[in-house]
């Protein structure tokens, strides 16, 4: 009877008894990832305006705040789509250093626009109407894709394939055979050693989705990835 060589970096014995089994076995990775286009933008932006007169700051505010949603709407963006509800008030001091006090410069008064745009390639005029509009605060701009959900899954079931493919090629480098599967995850399992992995990872690219966008704001590529985990049971052939 021949012997199953020891590897360290894919098998383990009786260490962490409740994740890996007291037999031989080969703990695997499958990688994949898919590329694709942004055909969506998550835009947030805000107003900021300071004046001793609370009212004055608040109108202005809200003035400016009409003027970017009105905007938006005509870029094409949904009412379901826009979240312009956060706003804050407080008072803001300054410290003196010739008096030695704080001075009240005004009521700051926030606003905050969410949105989010479908129709990629008019983010930059949207973007420049918005900042002449009034809008003085760009805090976030995000680059989605509009099929994420579709393609992650898409990534995680290729992912798994790509696990039983490294099994496979594992055992057939080390002339073992493969008696069945142990256990699976979408994590890592709890273990002492490395999983193994093939050399090249499945990819996809997804050429179906994407719009132009001007070189300023060009979003490049979304890159969606994802990895399983699995232990199988081996023997000698």
């Amino acid at each position: 009877m021949r012997y199953l060589p020891l590897l360290a970096a894919a098998f383990s014995f009786n260490v962490f008894a409740a994740s890996t089994p007291d037999a031989p076995h080969i703990y695997i990775q499958g990688q994949a990832k898919i590329t694709t286009a942004a055909d969506n933008v998550m835009l947030d932006v805000g107003i900021v305006e300071v004046n001793k007169d609370l009212m004055a700051a608040k109108q202005q505010a809200d003035t400016t705040m009409a003027k970017a949603i009105k905007l938006a709407k005509q870029a094409g963006v949904l009412d379901k789509d826009i979240n312009a509800g956060q706003i804050s008030i407080h008072r803001e001091n300054q410290y003196n250093r010739e008096t030695n006090k704080q001075e009240f410069v005004g009521f700051r008064v926030s606003r905050s626009l969410s949105l989010t745009l479908k129709e990629i390639d008019k983010y930059p005029q949207l973007l420049q109407n918005l900042v002449s509009g009034g809008i003085n605060e760009i805090n976030q701009t995000q680059f989605v894709s509009s099929r994420f959900q579709e393609l992650k899954q898409q990534a995680q079931e290729m992912a798994i394939k790509d696990a039983k493919s490294a099994a496979e090629e594992f055992a057939s480098d080390f002339d073992v055979k493969i008696k069945g599967l142990y256990s699976a995850s979408m994590s890592p399992i709890e273990t002492n050693v490395q999983p193994y992995m093939r050399a090249k990872m499945a990819n996809m690219v997804d050429a179906e989705s994407g719009s132009f966008v001007p070189d300023a704001y060009h979003a490049g590529e979304l890159v969606i990835s994802a990895s399983s985990y699995a232990i199988y049971l081996i023997e000698d052939k």
